[in-house]
C-alpha cells in the first residue's frame, strides 16, 4: 500500500499572524502547512478533503471558533482541531471543549506545545479512525441486501454478509468463511474467476461487472453479475465481491428471445410476403419470403427504397397507399412486384398504421403481401369460360329448338334422323356441363400435386382406351417408372387428348403413338403424336382465351381446355406442333420428383 503524505494543517485567522508564530515550528516536525482567514474559506477546503488537522483562532470575521468546530464536527468527527482564543476568554474553554475541540491553547502557547498537541491529536485521530472505518464497513457489508463476499489472495473467504448466505442456500456464515470461492462457483467459469482474482489480488485492479454462475449448496444454477474491487482489511490486501443474482433478469431474457425466435419462425414460415417500412418508404422488417421472391438478400433489402421493388409506375401506386395507411389507418392496393428475374407478379398489400413507443414513436405500416396472380387469372378464366359456355350451349340448344320446331310443323322428312340429331346435341350438352363442372372445380380448388408414377397411369388409361376404340392403333412407349409432381388428374387429361385425337381422325384406322419419359433430371414429357388432321389453329389460341369467342369460333368441346389446365395446375407446360407428314403433335412436360418422395400410382 501506498505510504501516507505528510498531514496538512489548516491555519485559520485574520492576516498571517498563525503562520508567522507556528509556520516553521510545524514544518520542521514535517506538517504542510496552509492559511486561511475566514471559517467559510476552512469549511470549503475540509469538505474538499485532504485537511490533516486545523489550528484555528476564535475570532474570526464570519463564524467565531467555536461555531466554526461544531460546524466541522458535523461531517468530520475525529478531525484534529486546536483552538486558540483571545486572550482573557478562558471562560469559553468548557463550550469548547463540549463542542468537540482536540485541543485549547492559550494565545500566548509556545511552537512547541502547540506542535505537541496537534501530533497527540493527530495520533488519536488516525487510532480512532481506523477502529471506526473497521467498524462501518463491518456494519456496512453485513446489514447491505446485496451479497458483498471478502476474499483473499488464494480465495478463501474471509468474511460475507447475510444475503451471501441466502444466496448461497447456506445453513450460516461458518459454511463459506474459510472455504474457497471456488466451491460455490461453477466450474465451467473457474477459469474467468481465476483471472479476476489475479487482477484484483495480484494488479490491484477492480473488474466487473462480470457474467458468471453460481452453484448454491442444493445444486441450483443461480446467473450473478460480480464487480470486484480492491481492499485491506486488518492490515491485509483482500478482493471485495459484490454480487447481483441476475437470474430472474436471465429468465425474463430467455423467454423474451424464444417469444421473439417464435414470432420470427411465424413470420419465415409464411407464405405471403410479411413487410414492416418506415414513412420515407425505407423498408424495416420483412421475412425470407420477401427475400425469395424479390430475390435479394437482407442487405440489398435493407438499403432499398421499397418502391424500387415493384414494376412500372406500380412503385408510385406503393408511395401512394403508405401515404394513405399513414393517414387514414389501413389500405389495400394491388400492384405487380418483381422477382429476382425481372419478372412481375401481380400481389395484394393489404397494410394497416403501427405506432412504435409509447405513443409518440415513429408511425410505420405493416402488411401482409399476396401473390393473387394465379387467383386474377382464374378470376379472368372463369369469365371468358362463362362466356365460351353460353354460346356453346346457345348454340346447342338453337339446333335442339330448331330441329324439334320442324318435327311439330312436320318439314323433316325423316323424324327419326331429326330424333338421333336431338338426342346427340343433348347427350353433347350434358358432356359438355359435366366437363365444366371438372373444370371449374380445377380451377377454384385446384389439388396439390403429389408425385405419381405417370407412366403407369398412362398405361391403365390406355387399356381402357384400347377396349373402347378397338379400330385405333394406340401405342404406348414408356421408360419403365416415370416419377413426376402432377395433380390427380393427368390420367384423366391424356385420356381426354387421345380420345380427341381418335374421334377427330378421319382415317378408317386412326393411329396414336403416346411416349412417357424423362427429358432430364428435372422433367419428364408426355408426348402424344396422331397422324389425323391436327388441331386447328383457333383450338391452340382458345386454350389461352385469346380470341374473342364468335359464332363460328367457339370451340367444339372443353376437352383440351381441361387438359390444358390440368397441365398448368400441376406445375407444367403443354405445347402443340405438326406431325409430318400428317398429324398433330401435344406435348406435356411435368416436375420431376427425387427417388426420395412416395410415389401415387393410382
Amino acid at each position: 500500500m501506498a505510504e501516507r503524505a505528510d498531514p496538512l494543517v489548516l491555519l485559520v485567522g485574520r492576516g498571517d499572524g498563525l503562520e508567522r508564530r507556528y509556520g516553521e515550528q510545524l514544518a520542521t516536525a514535517g506538517f504542510r502547512v496552509a492559511s486561511v482567514d475566514s471559517a467559510g474559506e476552512c469549511l470549503r477546503l475540509v469538505e474538499s478533503g485532504g485537511i490533516g488537522g486545523i489550528l484555528s483562532e476564535y475570532d474570526l470575521p464570519d463564524l467565531d471558533g467555536l461555531r466554526l468546530v461544531r460546524s466541522v464536527r458535523i461531517s468530520h468527527p475525529a478531525l484534529p482541531f486546536v483552538l486558540i482564543p483571545r486572550e482573557g476568554s478562558e471562560a469559553i474553554a468548557g463550550e469548547s471543549v463540549a463542542a468537540g475541540v482536540s485541543g485549547y491553547l492559550p494565545e500566548d502557547a509556545d511552537p512547541a506545545t502547540v506542535v505537541s498537541r496537534l501530533q497527540d491529536s493527530l495520533q488519536r485521530e488516525m487510532l480512532w479512525s481506523d477502529e471506526e472505518a473497521r467498524r462501518r464497513y463491518r456494519s456496512l457489508v453485513e446489514i447491505s441486501p446485496v451479497p458483498i463476499n471478502l476474499f483473499d489472495g488464494t480465495g478463501e473467504s474471509v468474511w460475507c454478509n447475510d444475503a451471501t448466505v441466502d444466496l448461497l442456500g447456506l445453513d450460516g456464515r461458518d459454511d463459506l468463511v474459510g472455504h474457497s470461492i471456488f466451491e460455490f462457483i461453477h466450474p465451467d467459469d473457474h477459469e474467468l474467476a481465476r483471472e479476476e482474482l489475479g487482477d484484483v489480488i495480484a494488479r490491484k485492479e477492480s473488474v466487473g461487472p462480470t457474467q458468471m454462475r453460481l452453484r448454491r449448496s442444493d445444486g441450483e444454477v443461480r446467473h450473478v453479475q460480480v464487480s470486484t474491487a480492491v481492499g485491506r482489511f486488518l492490515g491485509e490486501d483482500i478482493g471485495q465481491a459484490v454480487v447481483v443474482d441476475v437470474t430472474p433478469l436471465r429468465e425474463a431474457q430467455i423467454d423474451l428471445q424464444r417469444e421473439r425466435q417464435f414470432v420470427e419462425d411465424t413470420l419465415d414460415t409464411l407464405q405471403d410476403v410479411f413487410y414492416v417500412v418506415d414513412a420515407d418508404g425505407k423498408l424495416v422488417r420483412w421475412n425470407e419470403t420477401a427475400t425469395a421472391v424479390t430475390g435479394h438478400d437482407d442487405e440489398e433489402l435493407a438499403s432499398m427504397d421499397v418502391t424500387d421493388l415493384f414494376a412500372g409506375d406500380d412503385g408510385r401506386l406503393i408511395r401512394e397507399s403508405i401515404a394513405r395507411v399513414l393517414e387514414e389507418g389501413r389500405d389495400t392496393v394491388e400492384a405487380r412486384l418483381l422477382d429476382g428475374r425481372g419478372r412481375s407478379h401481380l400481389y395484394e398489400f393489404r397494410s394497416r398504421r403501427l405506432r412504435t413507443g409509447d405513443g409518440d414513436g415513429e408511425e410505420r405500416v405493416v402488411g401482409i403481401g399476396r401473390d393473387v396472380s394465379e387467383r386474377r387469372e382464374r378470376e379472368r378464366q372463369l369469365k371468358v369460360l362463362e362466356r365460351w359456355l353460353r354460346h356453346n350451349i346457345r348454340n346447342e340448344l338453337n339446333t335442339i329448338q330448331g330441329t324439334a320446331e320442324m318435327i311439330r310443323r312436320g318439314d323433316v322428312d325423316d323424324v327419326r334422323e331429326a330424333a338421333r340429331l336431338i338426342e346427340e346435341r343433348a347427350e353433347h350438352l350434358v358432356g359438355q356441363a359435366n366437363r365444366e363442372r371438372e373444370l371449374v372445380d380445377l380451377l377454384v380448388n385446384p389439388s396439390e400435386p403429389v408425385p405419381i408414377d405417370v407412366a403407369a397411369v398412362v398405361e391403365r388409361r390406355v387399356e381402357g382406351l384400347r377396349t373402347r376404340y378397338a379400330s385405333a392403333d394406340i401405342e404406348l412407349v414408356r421408360d419403365g417408372e416415370v416419377r413426376a409432381l402432377a395433380v390427380p388428374e393427368i390420367g384423366a387429361a391424356v385420356e381426354e387428348l387421345v380420345e380427341n385425337a381418335i374421334e377427330h381422325n378421319d382415317t378408317g384406322s386412326p393411329k396414336v403413338r403416346i411416349e412417357v419419359g424423362s427429358d432430364d433430371r428435372d422433367s419428364t414429357s408426355i408426348r402424344i403424336v396422331d397422324d389425323g388432321p391436327g388441331i386447328p389453329r383457333r383450338e391452340r389460341e382458345l386454350l389461352l382465351f385469346e380470341r374473342e369467342i364468335g359464332q363460328l369460333q367457339h370451340g367444339a368441346g372443353l376437352g383440351l381446355l381441361f387438359a390444358h389446365w390440368v397441365v398448368r395446375v400441376s406445375g407444367g407446360d403443354i405445347a402443340f406442333g405438326d406431325n409430318e407428314p400428317r398429324g398433330s403433335v401435344v406435348r406435356l412436360t411435368l416436375p420431376t420428383v427425387g427417388s426420395d418422395h412416395p410415389t401415387r400410382t393410382g
